[in-house]
């Protein structure tokens, strides 16, 4: 993939040959807070809803018939519009979304406030969702990384339509790039082509009101109960806030967490704490990255009475991962493993894009995946005791979901 910028419009191409689809994203960097929690999920939504030309179902109609599929998702660090189109379609589809992003009225906005409100009460029946939802609003406490499902909820009824026109404002004022994958002619054509009819997609870097997640890092061990009497299943989640992608420890989690648990059937808690003890009825861990922080945890469904059971053998898989060296057919293993997933979210057009223009975005540059595979190959089994002793020793946040008699 090729970065060009012409009229301070970032531009990203990467020729696809005898691809049949485009896949074309348009990436906006959040560096500003949310007024309220949520601001920016109602945007995304109502992006989908209607500009001056269209209304919601014209617009609906417009990409059906034309088979372009359309998605526009509100991350903690970024809003992205991706679609994928047939060849032929080109233009069509950049005239559609450029009236998209410009020209949104927003005039739906009550009656997806209300669908939003009543989604997020429905997921928030589901145990998993509202332990995750728990866990996440703690662990970031006042971060902007804690908007969550029941932060939104709190604020929800505050949030007006201004408010949203403010946001998209914001929007279009942020650092931006185009992604384009796919089967072109001439790649001077299609950098011409969105210089010319996408001025405002012009990229401008603003202050990032979004500081450092880890001034606000737990100071000590906490663990949060949370009461469900009907639960036939008990729910956990222990986690740590810890160093991201920029650092140079994220291949050296990466690898400890692929041995751990997020390598499925041969993971360590998979097979010692389901197969072996029969505790789980899933278990898995997880690190997951963002601008500002990450974090590693552990989950595991199980029978209530197993809660102590399960957070003792949590730490004793990362005791053991501490204490003793992996071997070095499990090390490599890993290492495949993790280079295998890397390749195979990387196969199609829109997963080329999503990924590269991800890693742009955030600063990583677009041979990042070569570069951290590099740094994955180099991890030793030292580097995975380092960082299992490195969690051990750092604070940790538990939150607990299952009925009071268990609670301790």
């Amino acid at each position: 993939m090729q970065h060009y910028n012409k009229n301070g419009i970032n531009i990203l191409l990467h020729k696809s040959p005898s691809t049949p689809r485009y896949s074309v994203s348009f990436f906006f960097k959040v560096s500003k807070k949310e007024k309220y929690n949520g601001v920016n999920s109602i945007l995304a939504r109502l992006l989908l809803q209607g500009t001056k030309k269209y209304s919601a179902l014209e617009l609906a109609n417009e990409f059906e018939n034309e088979c372009i599929d359309i998605s526009v998702k509100a991350k903690q660090d970024y809003i992205k519009i991706s679609l994928i189109f047939l060849n032929e379609d080109f233009k069509h589809a950049m005239e559609l979304v450029k009236d998209l992003i410009i020209n949104s009225t927003f005039d739906d906005f009550e009656k997806e406030v209300f669908k939003i409100k009543g989604e997020i009460v429905s997921d928030l029946d589901n145990p998993k969702m509202k332990l995750t939802d728990t866990f996440v609003r703690n662990i970031f406490k006042e971060h902007p990384y804690s908007s969550c499902h029941t932060k939104i909820l709190e604020d929800i009824d505050n949030i007006a339509k201004e408010d949203i026109i403010f946001a998209h404002k914001q929007m279009l004022e942020a650092e931006k790039s185009i992604v384009v994958v796919g089967d072109y002619n001439n790649e001077q054509d299609l950098i011409d082509f969105f210089a010319n009819e996408f001025p405002f997609m012009e990229s401008k870097i603003s202050e990032n009101e979004i500081q450092d997640v880890f001034k606000n890092e737990i100071q000590q061990d906490e663990t949060i109960w949370i009461s469900k009497n009907d639960a036939s299943q008990a729910q956990i989640i222990q986690g740590w806030l810890i160093d991201s992608f920029n650092s140079p420890l994220c291949a050296k989690y990466a690898v400890m967490n692929n041995i751990l648990g997020s390598s499925g059937l041969s993971s360590r808690l998979f097979v010692n704490l389901r197969d072996k003890q029969g505790l789980a009825y899933t278990v898995r861990s997880q690190y997951d990255t963002m601008l500002h922080s990450a974090i590693f945890n552990m989950y595991i469904g199980t029978a209530p009475n197993n809660i102590q059971k399960s957070l003792d053998g949590f730490k004793d898989e990362l005791q053991k991962l501490a204490d003793n060296l992996v071997t070095d057919d499990e090390l490599k293993g890993a290492k495949e493993n993790i280079s295998g997933r890397l390749k195979y979210f990387t196969q199609n057009n829109s997963q080329i894009g999503a990924v590269n223009g991800y890693n742009y975005m955030m600063g990583l540059g677009l041979q990042y995946n070569e570069l951290f595979l590099d740094d994955v190959n180099n991890v030793t089994a030292q580097d995975v005791s380092d960082m299992a002793k490195r969690l051990l020793s750092m604070p940790k946040l538990v939150t607990i979901l299952a009925p009071d008699e268990y609670k301790f």
